[in-house]
């Protein structure tokens, strides 16, 4: 191309265009790699409390330990139809128990109360959670999970599932890895959806904790990131906070806090 004197000729770049899946898949295979860089280290530390969503760790209840829990949701969904983003609260009640030292139950429900709108039932789970051996004891502490669930879909009915699990865990001294590998079952369709989760966490002092898990459905094609910090009282009273980016297909987004006790 010629340019005459004097002008100034502009050189064009190609778009960049940025896929959330794709970084979400390289941020999933770089976790796996630094999953397996900690398999030689020592084990110097346990995290015994489950990530602030749905993120299982090892390590299980002691035997016959209570643990009730609640959550309490708030932020926003956008709308499917007018694309408008519509406040929402929604608590989540919980109990969890512990049958021996490796195994363990809980169970989980949720009410939504959407602005302009009545509250109803959004979603119910069973979980049963099995770990094998001690912790740190094998270069990767492994358990195993089976959950039986119901959530309401967008188009407001109850849906069905069953989720078995498996759990992966490494500490290093403070530092926590946990990649969770479930695929859940639809009992109506017979449809399959793989939805990885992967979380780390550090434990800086007994009393502060903090991390980050991040979570793919490849069913519904949701993803959420999902930063969150620990404080334990004196007396074990365990707060959470936390506040989930919705990206992908997924509309909603929302804080979270947390509050459970050891019995």
């Amino acid at each position: 191309m010629m340019v005459k004197h004097g002008q100034r000729r502009s050189i064009q770049f190609p778009p960049i265009h940025f896929n959330l899946m794709n970084c979400f898949r390289s941020f999933f295979i770089v976790s796996i790699i630094l999953l397996s860089f900690f398999i030689a280290n020592d084990v110097a530390f346990a995290h015994k409390d489950d990530f602030i969503d749905e993120t299982l760790v090892y390590l299980t209840l002691e035997k016959r330990e209570i643990e009730p829990e609640y959550w309490l949701d708030f932020g926003h969904q956008k709308n499917k139809d007018s694309g408008k983003e519509v406040a929402f609260l929604r608590h989540n009640f919980a109990l969890e128990y512990g049958i021996t030292e490796h195994w363990m139950i809980d169970g989980r429900s949720s009410i939504k109360n959407a602005r302009h709108k009545e509250t109803q039932f959004e979603s119910g789970r069973f979980e049963t959670r099995y770990r094998f051996f001690e912790e740190g004891t094998k270069p990767v502490d492994v358990a195993v999970s089976l959950e039986a669930n119901t959530e309401r879909n967008e188009q407001g009915k109850q849906e069905p599932a069953i989720e078995p699990r498996l759990v992966l865990s490494k500490d290093f001294k403070q530092l926590n890895f946990t990649l969770n590998l479930p695929e859940e079952i639809f009992l109506r369709t017979g449809e399959m959806a793989f939805v990885p989760a992967w979380g780390f966490r550090y434990n800086t002092t007994h009393m502060l904790r903090f991390g980050c898990e991040m979570r793919y459905n490849t069913h519904s094609h949701e993803d959420s990131v999902i930063p969150q910090i620990w404080f334990v009282s004196p007396h074990e009273i365990i707060i959470k906070l936390g506040y989930s980016f919705g990206f992908n297909r997924n509309k909603e987004s929302f804080g979270r806090v947390v509050l459970e006790k050891g019995f």
